[in-house]
């Protein structure tokens, strides 16, 4: 089966199995959120360069058959981990198994040079072993935005960004949210890449009216290394989540500070199908000021291993807009000499 098929069967399989949650509202005081969702689950905190895409052949054939400013970013995972407090409590953890699945794709337009329309669309759903309680609410997220990036040299690029979403968490509860954001990356050599991220999350509780919930600033640094077929990633991000006060209708109510690292070791499955992927990933968490309250206290510990598949085209109008004037201005020197 070619890359693109599994790529395609993936997503298809998620969205008929997970329905969407009903998304009615309702008072701050009778829903809350579960506590297995991070807030970098719900919220792509960086956007980190592709580690692969289709194999030359298929890249040949079809990004030959699509506009050159159209992009795509396209992955489904699946992955089984060990969460050694799931409910998030101060004290007495309680450790379980959870099995997930995680599609999510984005579909660009360079309209401008430099400058992209975009929509994304994920899903998240987890199951667990023992605490099957935590299973039932499926996460989606659907959003659109504009992004420009801007070249600050040949190795380093600064993205900003600006993001619509509505987040649908768990039966009864609407989330909206803006998410301005900058990355900035820099490229020392093909196997080295580094990345700082912040990003502001506006929330809530009605269409494009936010944030009357929450305010969460994000500040992420990361570092990539590349060395033959591994991949190894490395990030951490810090979150501060401001509820009530000053809002009155935060859900959850109480605010808290969080910090949450990543080690992650990639590698193609097969070497004639570099998209398919197998991962390990260690996740620590760490909660403060959160006064003791579950679902937003304590340490935590994620172990995942899993599978995922990636597909990626980016847009090529930049680029041949640069080498069109660039020929332009070489073909205009010898007349003027």
């Amino acid at each position: 089966m070619s890359t693109l098929s599994i790529l395609a069967v993936g997503v298809l399989v998620a969205l008929l199995m997970f329905a969407p949650c009903s998304a009615q509202a309702q008072g701050p005081g009778r829903v809350e959120p579960t506590p297995q969702i991070l807030p970098t689950d719900a919220t792509p905190f960086t956007l980190s360069p592709e580690i692969n895409e289709f194999t030359p052949s298929y890249k040949f054939r079809i990004f030959q058959a699509l506009p050159e400013r159209l992009w795509f970013n396209a992955s489904t995972e699946v992955s089984q981990r060990l969460d050694t407090n799931v409910f998030f409590t101060y004290s007495s953890p309680q450790p379980d198994y959870a099995f997930r699945v995680l599609p999510n794709v984005t579909v660009g337009y360079e309209a401008l040079k430099n400058t992209s329309i975009y929509a994304n669309y994920f899903v998240i759903k987890d199951n667990f072993a023992d605490n099957t309680i935590l299973s039932p609410p499926t996460t989606q997220s659907l959003s659109w935005g504009v992004q420009n990036t801007r070249s600050l040299g040949k190795k380093t690029s600064l993205q900003f960004d600006l993001q619509a979403r509505e987040l649908w968490q768990i039966s009864h509860l609407r989330q909206f949210d803006f998410l301005p954001g900058a990355t900035l990356t820099h490229v020392a050599n093909p196997n080295n890449i580094m990345f700082a991220s912040s990003l502001l999350q506006l929330r809530g509780g009605k269409y494009f009216v936010a944030p009357t919930r929450e305010i969460d600033p994000f500040f992420t640094l990361g570092y990539i290394h590349r060395r033959g077929a591994w991949t190894f990633l490395l990030s951490n991000t810090y979150i501060m989540n401001f509820r009530s006060p000053p809002f009155r209708d935060s859900i959850p109510q109480q605010s808290n500070f969080s910090m949450i690292s990543d080690i992650e070791v990639v590698r193609p499955v097969l070497k004639k199908m570099p998209s398919l992927q197998a991962f390990i990933r260690a996740e620590p968490v760490w909660n403060w000021y959160s006064d003791k309250q579950p679902g937003l206290s304590g340490f935590d510990f994620r172990l995942y291993g899993g599978l995922r598949v990636v597909a990626n085209k980016p847009s090529y109008y930049t680029g041949m807009e640069n080498l069109r004037q660039q020929i332009l201005e070489s073909e205009k020197e010898p007349s003027n000499n």
